[in-house]
């Protein structure tokens, strides 16, 4: 069982489509859609949005459907000038940026208990998503995703995020779910198709625009799922 998890609706509604063999349950809250997908067995949710509900649903897919990998499909905003609106970020790590015990003399990041700032995701997961970025004509770069629950915004704070972190993309889930999935011993990997430039400009007619880069994401989650 392979769990496909996005915040909003637009993130996953194009994978729903394709389910087949749907069953529904509703758990905390979160609807956890279950099926086959290029006869796969799947999971598919709409966590919500930060990162509470990203580590629920994520938690959730683990103790009830046993998922062996779960992946994170959505948009992000960019924190580099190597990725602009419709390219694609790759995970090779998540951050929580918003974690931060450094008044005690910790470094920024630090997550307590498990002493890491940078989460590991799974390489050979991204290794994939690269190959078919490249075949489907996706400009697409592997680096840290950011997460905290914060909606980048301002040009000052992108900086310092990519400085401080060489974060490459900044969002509101995947870390959360990489905390998760690190603790449990499951594969994880997150996509994020850049949405906006993360520092207060954003395309004009902004939520139609996220429903077509969203589609980005979801054509690539489900050419991952063949591969796998």
């Amino acid at each position: 069982m392979i769990g496909i998890i996005g915040a909003m609706a637009v993130e996953v509604a194009e994978l729903k489509k394709l389910l087949q063999d749907v069953k529904v349950d509703c758990i905390s809250g979160i609807e956890f859609v279950q099926g086959t997908l290029n006869g796969k067995d799947v999971v598919v949710a709409q966590s919500g949005v930060g990162k509470v509900f990203a580590a629920i649903c994520a938690q959730t897919m683990i103790l009830k459907y046993g998922v062996s990998t779960i992946i994170n499909s959505g948009v992000a905003g960019t924190l580099t000038d190597q990725l602009h609106i419709g390219d694609v970020a790759i995970s090779t790590g998540c951050v929580e940026h918003d974690m931060d015990t450094s008044a005690l003399g910790d470094p920024v990041g630090l997550i307590s208990g498990i002493n890491l700032i940078t989460l590991p995701t799974d390489p050979k997961l991204a290794e994939l998503i690269s190959d078919i970025c490249d075949a489907s004509g996706y400009r697409s770069l592997r680096g840290v995703i950011a997460t905290g629950d914060q909606f980048i915004c301002s040009t000052e704070k992108r900086q310092w995020l990519n400085k401080e972190f060489q974060a490459i993309a900044g969002e509101m889930e995947s870390g959360s779910i990489a905390h998760v999935c690190y603790v449990n011993n499951c594969p994880f990997v997150a996509i994020r198709v850049i949405s906006d430039e993360a520092s207060g400009k954003a395309p004009e007619d902004f939520s139609s625009f996220v429903v077509e880069v969203a589609k980005i994401s979801s054509s690539i989650t489900q050419k991952l799922i063949e591969k796998l």
